[in-house]
């Protein structure tokens, strides 16, 4: 009887610990006084001084780490850190773009290792830039690429359909990225189409977009 009564205590409190255990919290996205964070497999945004419903507090936050409170004890985590018992990297590759004041998703990154800044363009079948920008970059589109005609607000302009050799951001790489070079200076900007979001998870939610690495 009293082995049952021991095993019997043993179970409840094996099962109040599992009811009690703290959530496994990662960070996926970190700006100044706000964090993206992913607890328990949820993906929440909690500014400075917010808690989530499972308990966690975010304390602070900047570019580089946040700070998290979770049952009274403080800890500060790296982008890609997670905590749940232990710290581990993550094992995927993500990249948190935030929306500008124009509503539009810009970053920073590269082809054929030049550095580009990008505007995300869901709408666009490609990879797309001016002739002026492919030429800043070395392209020679004229020679290698594919020569076509659009209609733009501008009227026919020729375009070129090209093969880049790398299109990175952050640290998504994707190789052999079709793109078009359109004659004059529009786009304004690199416009990063499918031809590379293809290859990437695409995550919005309250103005910040993020992708993942999908092969």
């Amino acid at each position: 009887m009293a082995i049952g009564k021991w095993l019997l205590a043993g179970l409840m409190w094996g099962a109040a610990a599992h009811l009690t255990a703290a959530p496994e919290v990662r960070v996926e996205g970190l700006f100044k006084g706000a964090a993206v964070l992913k607890i328990d497999g949820q993906q929440v945004m909690l500014k400075k001084g917010r808690s989530h419903s499972s308990g966690v507090t975010l304390v602070d936050a900047n570019a580089h780490r946040a700070i998290v409170e979770i049952d009274g004890q403080r800890h500060e985590l790296a982008l890609h850190m997670a905590m749940g018992g232990t710290y581990q990297q993550a094992d995927v590759t993500q990249v948190v773009i935030r929306k500008n004041d124009n509503n539009q998703y810009k970053v920073n990154g590269s082809i054929n290792g030049q550095p580009v800044h990008f505007l995300v363009d869901t709408g666009a079948n490609t990879v797309a830039m001016n002739e002026i920008q492919a030429r800043n970059l070395g392209l020679l589109y004229k020679m290698d690429g594919q020569e076509s005609r659009a209609v733009t607000a501008s009227g026919v302009v020729s375009t070129w359909v090209v093969t880049l050799n790398a299109v990175k951001v952050g640290e998504i790489n994707v190789p052999n990225v079709r793109a078009v070079v359109i004659e004059g200076a529009y786009p304004q900007e690199v416009l990063l189409g499918m031809s590379y979001l293809e290859y990437v998870k695409i995550q919005e939610h309250n103005s910040v977009l993020m992708l993942e690495k999908n092969f």
